[in-house]
């Protein structure tokens, strides 16, 4: 089972070691090529990105993540495994951001 992954274009393909895992991060972080997509709803930041590990230790792997940073929906997270799915997952919520409001607590 391998836990550190690189993206080559849009695929995420598995590396042999983290040390290899490290040189990609270092390779990549000043560049965009991690994220997927980025929209700003009122107070909230939604971001989707290239995790590049799986922490679920899953099959299949779960390597995207949005993460809501801000307003209501703040630290709502989901976890996806491929590149299609993680921007179909970043525009649902989105919309569910825009949408819904939670109860006043």
């Amino acid at each position: 089972m391998r836990y550190y992954y690189k993206l080559v274009g849009h695929t995420p393909v598995a590396v042999n070691s983290l040390s290899e895992w490290q040189n990609y991060l270092h390779s990549v972080q000043d560049s965009l090529k991690h994220l997927v997509a980025e929209t700003i709803v009122g107070d909230a930041k939604i971001s989707t990105s290239f995790s590049g590990f799986d922490l679920t230790f899953g099959d299949p792997p779960l390597l995207f993540e949005t993460m809501v940073l801000g307003g209501p929906h703040h630290g709502r997270m989901q976890r996806y495994s491929t590149w299609e799915q993680a921007l179909t997952g970043h525009d649902r919520t989105v919309v569910e951001v825009m949408t819904t409001s939670l109860p006043d607590e």
